[in-house]
């Protein structure tokens, strides 16, 4: 089959479906290329930094590199770009505390507990499909490890500002991890014992500021005689909040010197989980059908001879809105496309929205681009 003819999705295509169709038709499927906002989000950009760095760290890359490169990408972009609240620079050093604390983190924890259980690498971040009636399901799990008995597991990486029981429960039936086992075995001929999520535990933010240990510890300046100094990682009193980057040592300083206990905190994980082959199945066969209806409604709507009307009519039929995500009261934010759905707009990309980028390769070589 032609890259031309192949219909490609991946998860979050279907995530988004389920979010909201018409968010799907806007950022997937508008002119056969989709639209985003051009003012790329924080949470992103930030997860794409700590997914670069934990793949860094997987291929063997030294930590103290691999911290100076994310930091340095965490402070260009957010000066040059203005991604996110960047009125003063202790808003980019905090974010960039964040980021390699975790990092930093990760490698002295967790990574050295991953290597011991699963010390062989089998790949990193590669391209996998699942071809099934004419659709391809793209992928790109994280890490694929094996055990010393050879048996593999597919280890998923995700930031998150809760660790709580429902967080860990929530990946028991999630899509993301059961269809990635299934592209890993159809690609690579390799059967997945289990996935493990490992969290990498963000915080959340209060009063503007990040509640992280990687961001903040408390501090009393020393004035001999009388007063000594002291730092620590948890309140007491006669301690002051202070942000780590203004700590002496430094964020490497800062993680070297965390307690264990705290530490692991930040990282937490869940138990094996294991693939759910009926889950799997149904997964598919309702894509089958949905992929294909908006395959043919996103033809319809790109008809030279389609009115005003119809056009209504096929979005509202194939693609019908979610409003209560617009405004999400509960764990979001305003969707990027109000200005569209709500608003008079003619042209989008003269209207604060650019072309998506691919960010598999299939689609990358369908469309003539690059990935992102």
């Amino acid at each position: 089959m032609e890259v031309s003819e192949l219909r490609l999705y991946d998860r979050s295509r279907v995530v988004t479906d389920w979010t909201c169709a018409r968010k799907r038709y806007l950022q997937y499927e508008y002119l056969n290329k989709g639209i985003v906002s051009d003012h790329q989000g924080l949470e992103l950009f930030l997860g794409t930094q700590l997914h670069d760095g934990l793949a860094a760290i997987a291929r063997g890359i030294d930590i103290d590199d691999i911290a100076h490169a994310a930091t340095k990408q965490i402070y260009m972009t957010l000066v040059e770009s203005q991604i996110g609240e960047v009125e003063n620079t202790d808003f980019i050093h905090e974010q960039q505390s964040l980021v390699e604390g975790l990092l930093r983190g990760f490698h002295k924890h967790q990574w050295p507990r991953i290597q011991a259980l699963y010390p062989t690498v089998l790949f990193i971040e590669e391209e996998l499909t699942y071809v099934h009636n004419g659709l391809t399901f793209m992928a790109k799990p994280d890490l694929v490890v094996a055990d010393t008995e050879g048996n593999a597991y597919y280890i998923e990486y995700k930031s998150t500002s809760s660790k709580k029981d429902d967080w860990v429960n929530s990946w028991n039936t999630a899509v993301q991890i059961h269809s990635t086992c299934k592209a890993i075995e159809a690609t690579k001929g390799v059967k997945i014992t289990a996935t493990i999520v490992q969290g990498l535990y963000k915080g959340y933010v209060i009063n503007s500021k990040q509640t992280s240990p990687f961001c903040y510890g408390y501090k009393r300046n020393a004035n001999p005689p009388f007063v000594t100094g002291e730092v620590g990682y948890e309140y007491k009193a006669g301690l002051k909040k202070v942000p780590v980057f203004q700590m002496e040592e430094g964020v490497k300083g800062w993680v070297d010197g965390m307690p264990e206990d705290l530490l692991a905190n930040q990282f937490p994980q869940t138990p094996p989980i294991f693939m759910k082959e009926d889950l799997v199945d149904t997964f598919f066969n309702q894509r089958d059908m949905r992929e294909h209806e908006i395959r043919i409604a996103s033809e319809m709507l790109q008809l030279p001879h389609v009115t005003d009307v119809g056009r209504k009519e096929v979005l509202d039929m194939a693609f019908p809105q979610r409003f209560d995500q617009c405004y999400p009261a509960w764990g979001g934010h305003k969707c990027e496309f109000v200005k569209i759905c709500h608003g008079n707009v003619v042209d989008p990309l003269k209207e604060g929205f650019t072309w998506r980028t691919a960010h598999h390769a299939l689609e990358a070589e369908q469309h003539g681009t690059t990935i992102e």
